[in-house]
């Protein structure tokens, strides 16, 4: 009431200022001066007054209107209040199901993490489970094995113990069976040796006798040669004077062999040891052992002057021997003392 009240003096004072306002204005710039100020002093308190009764008029209304205002005010405020609770109850509202969905989730994450160790756990003990078996079975299978290797290794034992006794009777027997043979065949050895050494003597002595006319016909070499001269002589002096000729207990300077089995040895004189006999041979003729301190006696004839060439260091000859000038030997018969 009070607030009306005061509402309605202010707009009447507004009213007078603004009408002062205005006739100083008109006084001042435009020079306008208003005479019958009385008469309009009288009009604005007159349209002041009706704004005052209406002011009253509009305070002083009956309390059903009252009433009827202060229920829509009422209203108005209850709509405020009742739209005031519904925004905080959606804001509570929102906020706990914002809550139940995180409490949803994280009880929903939980699950699935206590899920998945389940099912890791399960893993792990079905995979140590695996292994426990995997061992159980192979050492099963370890003792299976070596069961069955220890039986055959029994039955390969008394199988190999049969066998040796089989073998020692037959070994037994047979021994017996050869000593009887033995003793049969001593005595038939014996009287065959008694007839070879008569029948061997026989033939020594006439071997010996051919041996000495087979050598008679072979000239000595050095009794027909120089042997410090002999490689600067012509081939055809060499052929005339070197055929049927003994080189006896010349020295061994250096030998080889070729891929062909066939030896290749450098011989010299005792008295001439740069003077190089060159001889060429297989296991025809020699079988057996040369060494450089072997002493060669060779039955032959000379096959001209020559030289030691690749063939004869690809053999086995030493290198420095590589160009030296040689006689070579066409070999009847040889004789190694080692």
């Amino acid at each position: 009431m009070i607030y009306d009240i005061s509402i309605i003096i202010m707009l009447a004072l507004f009213l007078l200022s603004f009408v002062v306002f205005v006739r100083w204005i008109l006084k001042k710039i435009f020079g306008f001066n208003i005479h019958n100020l009385s008469c309009i002093r009288v009009a604005f308190i007159s349209l002041l007054s009706g704004v005052l009764i209406v002011g009253l008029g509009y305070q002083l209304r009956t309390s059903d209107q009252k009433r009827i205002d202060e229920q829509n005010e009422s209203k108005v405020a209850l709509e405020s209040k009742k739209k005031t609770k519904a925004k905080s109850e959606s804001k509570a509202a929102s906020e706990s199901k914002k809550r139940a969905r995180a409490k949803s989730e994280s009880k929903a994450a939980s699950e699935s993490k206590k899920r998945a160790r389940a099912k890791s756990e399960t893993k792990v003990a079905l995979e140590s489970k695996k292994r426990a078996r995997a061992k159980s079975e192979s050492k099963a299978a370890l003792e299976s094995k070596k069961r069955a290797r220890a039986k055959s290794e029994s039955k390969a034992a008394s199988e190999s113990k049969k066998r040796a006794r089989a073998k020692s009777e037959s070994k037994t027997a047979s021994e017996s069976k050869k000593r009887a043979r033995a003793k049969s065949e001593s005595k038939a050895a014996s009287e065959n040796k008694k007839r070879a050494r008569a029948k061997s003597k026989s033939e020594v002595s006439s071997a010996k006798k051919k041996k000495k006319q087979h050598s008679d016909t072979y000239q000595n070499i050095e009794t027909i040669f120089n042997m410090h001269t002999i490689k600067y002589l012509s081939n055809r002096r060499i052929f005339n004077k070197g055929s049927a000729v003994a080189l006896r207990d010349f020295k061994v300077i250096d030998f080889g062999a070729d891929k062909m089995k066939q030896y290749h040895v450098l011989i010299a004189p005792k008295n001439a040891s740069k003077t190089y006999f060159l001889l060429v041979f297989g296991d025809n003729i020699y079988k057996g052992r040369i060494t450089y301190s072997s002493k060669i006696t060779v039955l032959g004839s000379l096959n001209g002057k020559s030289r030691v060439n690749d063939s004869q260091i690809n053999s086995g000859i030493a290198q420095r021997y590589l160009g030296k000038r040689d006689i070579l030997v066409l070999i009847d018969r040889i004789q190694v003392k080692n």
